[in-house]
Order: C-alpha cells, then structure tokens, then sequence
C-alpha cells in the first residue's frame, strides 16, 4: 500500500467572520444610505408644504384686501387668527402712488423659519370705486 497522508481540511472559520463582519458593514452603509434620503425627502416634502401654505394665506390677505375684509392702513408685522398663529404677514406697499404698482405681501412662519413673498396689483374697493366709471342703466331684454 501507498502510504498516503491524511488530508486536514482547512480552516476556514476566519474566513466565515471576515464575510460576515463585510456584510454587516455593508448593510449598516446601506441602512444609513437610505435613511440620510428619507430624512431629505421628508424635510423637502415639509418645506414645499410650507411654502404652499405660505402661498395659499398670502392670496387670502390679497382678496381679504380687495374685498375690504382687511384694511390696506394695517400694513402689519401682524399675526394670523387661530390656526395659524405661527403665521404673520405684512404688507408692503409701492414706493409711489402710481396705479397698477403691485404691493408686497410677506408672509413669515415661526418655527422652522420660513419667509415668503407675494408682489400684487391690488385695488382695494376706495381706489376701485375712485376710478370706476358711471355704472351702466339696466338695460331691458325685450321677450321673445
């Protein structure tokens, strides 16, 4: 008989935890990936829900000027009413008296700080009624 030697199977037991330990390295690399975008994205969705928000109540106090809900006289830093306490807004008006010179409407938030801007021909319903021409007779339609 051939006198063989015994095979010994290598250790391989260092190589199972280094391959272990990598995954888990790139696993933790990947959780900390993916959770870096969700935190961007949630805070993008937050700002752009903000902003419409802000764009949304600065249209408000411009019809609430040109209905002569608000007083143009008023030109704010102000608070809104309840809900919106951590709103305020402000206007700012055209530098001359020349019509058709839109206004500033500046809309802030609190908490997180948020500024936004709205530029806005307004006629207020005095200088509407000011300019506006003799109303029209009701004119009849004849029956048919």
């Amino acid at each position: 008989m051939l006198n063989r030697s015994p095979i010994h199977p290598r250790p391989t037991q260092g190589a199972v935890l280094l391959e272990v330990v990598l995954a888990l390295v790139l696993f933790v690399a990947a959780a900390a990936v993916v959770s870096s975008a969700l935190r961007s994205a949630i805070d993008s969705e937050e700002r752009l829900r903000l902003g419409v928000h802000a764009d949304n109540l600065a249209a408000s106090v411009v019809a609430e000027l040109e209905t002569g809900l608000r007083s143009p006289a008023v030109l704010g830093p102000a608070p809104f009413e309840a809900p919106f306490t951590n709103w305020t807004w402000q206007i700012i008006p055209p530098g001359g008296d020349t019509p058709g010179s839109p206004h500033e409407i500046v809309i802030r938030h609190a908490d997180p700080e948020l500024v936004r801007r709205l530029a806005q021909v307004i006629l207020t319903p005095s200088r509407a009624s000011s300019t506006s021409e003799e109303p029209l007779p009701d004119e009849t339609v004849p029956a048919l």
